[in-house]
Formats: structure tokens, C-alpha cells, sequence
């Protein structure tokens, strides 16, 4: 009788251990900044669908023999934000499509045929971006392939032109105060060569560098200098391509950081423009950090 009872105790334990474990493999990991993960053959079949739930600023997934499809679900770390999230397809990457999930219907962020190292950008919903990553169909199971994509959020606030994006507009004084304060790179210097490279959808901007304000991780620079002498004379900075950025005369201030490892520019004030700003914030002590 006694063991009886002991055994049924013992089965209440493992149920109870069982169910407990698998809620907690359930529960979405919401401060996740990376996932990577392969595709079964299981799935490829069932056309089966994983769910992927990332709480983060910027990560990278990466999808090994892809199979099925996944849907990634990317969330501010600030809960119930608005903002843009900026995708970059790996230049390693093959094997899947990637679709932005609307209301009613797919949108197609990346093809196949797209260039590697293209950056998209799209905006959240709700304070959440939906991504939709479908495998190629079956006949490639047998390839190596991993679909591999980086992502970098940046919490919008509301603009009233309807006309610009939000980076495409002119900063403020009190923005290109806060940018000196907390950018990646603050480089002095002047444009001696534009291109719009409509492949990437950006703009690249060549400069003559006269000055380094501030720069952190300088060897990423390498990748985009024109030169091989450190401190780098020649480095080439980037805007979007739908902002229409001309090459202006004379010296200027750019102000950016690192997106999905390119230069992307916040604000290029000129000089001139920019010792204004610098004076009357040391004047009346509205400086955030040491101009």
C-alpha cells in the first residue's frame, strides 16, 4: 500500500517537473539579441513555420539549411516603441526569401537575386516588425546554405514634415548637440566625391577628412577608406539613397554611427554653421559634453 502511494507521488513529480520544463522551453526569450538555429527536413515537408521572438536594438540571425519558414517577430527594448528597423543581408547568405508581414498580405524585403550587403529598412507596427523567412523550395535540401541577415532598430519619434524620412531631415541645433555628444564618429572635412550607388540604395559620399572630433572602432573605417595610412585621410560616409544628397562646396561636420557595420550619416551641418551652434551652447551652458 505504502509503495503504492510513494510510486503515484513519484508520477506527480515527474508530470509536474515535465509540464514545468516545457513551459519554460515556450516561453519566448525576449532580451534575445542573436538566433541561430537549422531547418529539418520535418519541416520542409509540413511547411511548418518556427517562431522567433527578439527583444534588442541590433543582433544577427542566421538560419542554417533552411527548410520551412520562420517568423521572426523584432521588439525595441524600449517595450511598445515605435521605430525603424534596418535589415542586411549577409553577403554569405542563400537559401531563403525574406517578406515583411502586413496586415492582410507579404511584402518582399529580399529576393534571391538582390545584392549581398543591401540594407532595407521598414517601419514597426504596433511597437513589433513581423519578418516572414521562407526557405527555397525542397530541391535545394541537399545544398549547404545558411541564411544569414543583421538587424539594427532605431526608436522613431514623430515629424511633422510627411515629406522626408526621419534621416533624411536637417538636425536641430539642440540634435546636433546631442549627436556631437553620443555619435559613433564625429569627422571634420570636406566632399570630394558623390556616388549613388542604386544597387545598395545609398549614397557615398567620398571625403578629404581635415579633422577627427571623435571616432570609435577606427578600423572599421578600413573597409571604407580610400587610403591605408591611419589616421585615414580619404574615407567614404553614407546617407540613403531616397534622401537626394548633393555635394556641397566647403567644409562640413559629419556626425553618424555604425549601421550593420556602415557610416550612416544623422547630421552634416557645415562648419561654419556648426561653431554657431558650439558657441551659443557654451555660452548659455547647454552643452552636453565637451564641445
Amino acid at each position: 500500500m505504502h509503495m503504492l502511494i510513494i510510486m503515484k507521488l513519484v508520477c506527480y513529480m515527474v508530470i509536474i517537473l515535465t509540464l514545468t520544463s516545457v513551459a519554460v522551453v515556450a516561453r519566448p526569450p525576449l532580451d534575445d539579441c542573436d538566433w541561430s538555429g537549422s531547418g529539418t527536413l520535418e519541416m520542409a515537408l509540413s511547411r511548418g513555420v518556427r517562431p522567433v521572438y527578439l527583444r534588442c536594438n541590433q543582433g544577427t540571425i542566421r538560419w542554417h539549411y533552411p527548410q520551412g519558414a520562420l517568423r521572426i517577430v523584432l521588439q525595441h527594448r524600449t517595450a511598445g516603441s515605435n521605430f525603424s528597423a534596418c535589415i542586411r543581408r549577409s553577403n554569405r547568405t542563400s537559401g531563403a526569401r525574406v517578406y515583411l508581414a502586413g496586415i492582410k498580405k507579404l511584402h518582399l524585403v529580399f529576393s534571391n537575386d538582390d545584392p549581398t550587403d543591401l540594407v532595407r529598412c521598414v517601419s514597426s507596427q504596433e511597437g513589433q516588425v513581423a519578418l516572414y523567412v521562407e526557405a527555397n523550395p525542397l530541391t535545394d535540401a541537399l545544398r549547404q546554405a545558411t541564411a544569414e541577415f543583421s538587424y539594427h532598430l532605431k526608436k522613431v519619434v514623430a515629424r511633422s514634415s510627411k515629406d522626408f524620412s526621419d534621416e533624411c531631415q536637417p538636425c536641430t541645433d539642440e540634435q546636433l548637440l546631442r549627436h556631437y555628444c553620443t555619435s559613433d564618429f564625429v569627422i571634420q572635412g570636406t566632399v570630394i566625391g558623390l556616388f549613388n550607388n542604386r544597387g545598395l540604395q545609398l549614397t557615398e559620399l567620398t571625403i578629404r577628412v581635415s579633422r577627427y572630433h571623435r571616432i570609435n572602432e577606427l578600423n572599421k573605417l578600413a573597409t571604407h577608406s580610400n587610403s591605408t595610412a591611419v589616421p585615414f585621410k580619404y574615407i567614404v560616409l553614407h546617407r540613403p539613397l531616397s534622401c537626394g544628397t548633393k555635394a556641397g562646396t566647403g567644409e562640413y561636420l559629419f556626425l553618424g554611427k555604425w549601421v550593420l557595420g556602415n557610416p550612416s550619416l544623422y547630421c552634416i551641418p557645415r562648419i561654419v554653421e556648426w561653431k554657431k551652434v558650439r558657441r551659443k551652447a557654451m555660452l548659455t551652458g547647454m552643452n552636453e559634453c565637451l564641445l
